[in-house]
């Protein structure tokens, strides 16, 4: 007689939910940055790449130092310290009106906070679930700040037009600071790390296998970051007037396979979902350079449906590498990978779409990804991946 597991939404879960919601609104909002940045302050292909890549490369810097104080220190301190940082960086935007030295450090300071609340959160939901429920609980925990990718948004599209942008960036800040409050009643099973079993970040990315899943993440955030960043643009050139229309359909698609589907990879393999979803994820850029006639529903549809499945059956194999009192590098290696491709994509194709097209950036992120595909399928070191992943 087998035992049910463990209920994955207690009242902890539940909180760290909220904050994940409050703290992933504000956050979310400047993923509508690239159309203020060419509608308001008149920027053109690079200066939007490269302010999107600005903050992602503080992002990569910061993670593996926030992963493993974590792992010594704790997950909430950096919740807190991530979400107060944000608000600040964020109240900096009211005094934005071109694109110089402010704009720059203030991206630089976003950059520094995001890994402070997202690795704390992401982390604290795998050690407050149930093992046999990990993928689920990050799928979950997923499905939420995707949620506020759409929401955020779109609220700040309707909010900038009926109320101009200081009252956006204003949300932002008193939303930060909500989340920053609510952190203090957040509990966490830490781990502490043994002296004599102390593990360096280094030694975590050498294990066998690992090496692999990072360069496959990294290719699939160059992906991922090269739609984020200048679909926006596109879709403003090819005369589409709401953008974030793209985003809600991003995140209703991935919002549905992650909650509706949370448990899928736990049940037939991690490895085995990441591989089928990064297949369908070469549909999402290549769907963006026919967009006048397929639409941003469908091209954030496609995109929500593979990205959705992919990142957290990729995320859940990449934990497996990681004991428990390693799961804050873990994490951070991880996420680290996806943020240099999203970086790397950002800051690289801006100049690439001004010296050709639009459309150019978006087959060559498609090929990237097939690339990421092939790399996951293939050689040796994927069987040493599999039988981490329990596939």
């Amino acid at each position: 007689m087998t035992t049910a597991p463990e209920p994955l939404l207690t009242p902890q879960f539940v909180l760290m939910l909220v904050v994940t919601s409050i703290i992933g609104l504000s956050f979310s909002t400047y993923f509508l940055l690239p159309k203020f940045l060419a509608v308001e302050l008149a920027a053109d292909a690079a200066a939007i790449g490269g302010l999107s890549g600005v903050s992602l490369f503080a992002s990569v810097v910061c993670m593996p130092i926030a992963g493993v104080q974590m792992d010594r220190l704790g997950r909430r301190p950096f919740i807190g310290f991530g979400s107060l940082l944000f608000a600040v960086a964020s109240a900096g935007f009211l005094l934005v009106d071109e694109v110089g030295p402010l704009l720059w450090a203030l991206r630089l300071l976003q950059g520094v906070a995001w890994p402070l609340f997202y690795l704390g959160l992401s982390t604290l939901a795998t050690d407050i679930a149930p093992k046999p429920r990990m993928g689920q609980a990050i799928g979950v925990f997923g499905a939420i700040m995707i949620s506020t990718n759409a929401l955020g948004p779109a609220l700040a599209e309707w909010g900038a037009r009926t109320f101009g942008w200081p009252a956006v960036f204003g949300a932002t800040v008193a939303a930060a600071l909500l989340a920053a409050l609510l952190s203090r009643f957040l509990r966490e099973r830490h781990h502490p790390q043994v002296r004599n079993k102390t593990t360096t970040m280094l030694a975590l990315v050498r294990r066998p296998g690992l090496q692999r899943v990072l360069i496959v993440t990294a290719m699939a955030g160059w992906t991922f970051g090269s739609i984020f960043t200048f679909y926006q643009p596109w879709a403003l050139a090819c005369g589409f007037e709401q953008v974030s229309t793209f985003l809600v359909a991003f995140a209703a698609c991935a919002m549905v396979v992650r909650i509706g589907l949370g448990g899928i990879a736990d049940r037939f393999g991690r490895l085995r979902v990441a591989r089928a979803t990064l297949l369908l994820y070469v549909a999402a850029p290549l769907s963006l350079v026919w967009l006048p006639s397929v639409g941003l529903a469908l091209s954030g549809g496609l995109l929500g449906l593979s990205h959705g499945m992919f990142f957290p059956a990729l995320n859940a194999v990449a934990v497996d590498f990681a004991a428990a009192h390693e799961r804050g590098k873990a994490m951070a290696a991880y996420n680290g990978a996806f943020n240099v491709g999203f970086a790397a994509g950002s800051y690289l194709l801006g100049y690439v779409a001004i010296a050709t097209s639009f459309p150019t950036i978006f087959f060559c992120s498609a090929a990237i990804c097939v690339v990421a595909f092939v790399l996951l399928v293939s050689g040796q070191a994927n069987a040493v991946v599999a039988s981490r992943a329990g596939t």
